[in-house]
């Protein structure tokens, strides 16, 4: 599949410098953007004792990322609902990365009816009742659990992924675009590495951010 230009070999050192940017640049309160924090703030999502279980610190992370979860939703995920949630969790992977899956390794924990969908659908309320969690809150919360294996998805990044209107198929993208043999695994952790950040974030974030970054600039020019 067809990728942004700004994640291919001859712009590394381009998706570097917005790497960089993300978590040094600093704003009139000499302080660096919130998103900077959403993956290591409190230990992490995906940390020992919380990653099978969505805690109130996850909920502060994913408002770093400038989406506010509504009261309803969040005594819904953090009690109404926890027990189902863990158990998704429990069947989601915290260690592996979505480049290694292979496609039956994809299917079984992303496919159709998988712990990773019945999970987004907890998440949504999509049989009790919606409760103000779009795709957006839902991926950035997934995301916060398993950084290595869920991306971001948002109204910037999904049209340069192909994603114009919604989320549908975005977990099948990224896992095709990351193993389909053009080194892109590769160039995420070279653009981490030239970046000169210190926070371990996974290569599914490296290029979330970048293309974030990437999206915004290309929308200011």
């Amino acid at each position: 599949m067809t990728i942004p230009n700004i994640l291919d070999e001859d712009h590394i050192d381009a998706a570097a410098k917005l790497l960089g940017a993300y978590y040094n640049d600093l704003f009139a309160s000499e302080m660096p953007r919130t998103g900077s924090r959403f993956d290591s703030w409190a230990g992490g999502g995906d940390a020992a004792g919380v990653a099978n279980r969505v805690v109130a610190d996850d909920l502060v992370a994913v408002s770093f990322l400038s989406v506010k979860i509504p009261a309803r939703a969040a005594v819904g995920i953090l009690e109404t609902h926890a027990p189902e949630i863990s158990k998704n969790l429990k069947h989601l992977p915290y260690n592996v990365d979505l480049a290694d899956l292979t496609p039956d390794e994809f299917d079984k924990y992303l496919g159709t009816g998988s712990p990773g969908m019945c999970l987004w659908h907890v998440l949504r309320a999509t049989t009790t009742g919606r409760w103000g969690i779009g795709e957006t809150k839902a991926s950035k919360i997934m995301a916060r659990k398993r950084p290595q294996l869920i991306p971001i998805y948002d109204s910037i990044v999904g049209p340069l992924m192909g994603l114009p209107k919604n989320s549908v198929g975005q977990w099948k993208k990224w896992h095709t675009a990351l193993t389909d043999g053009t080194g892109l695994t590769y160039r995420l952790q070279e653009i981490r590495r030239l970046s000169g950040i210190s926070d371990p974030i996974s290569d599914i974030r490296v290029m979330d951010i970048v293309l974030w970054m990437y999206g915004k600039e290309t929308a200011a020019s």
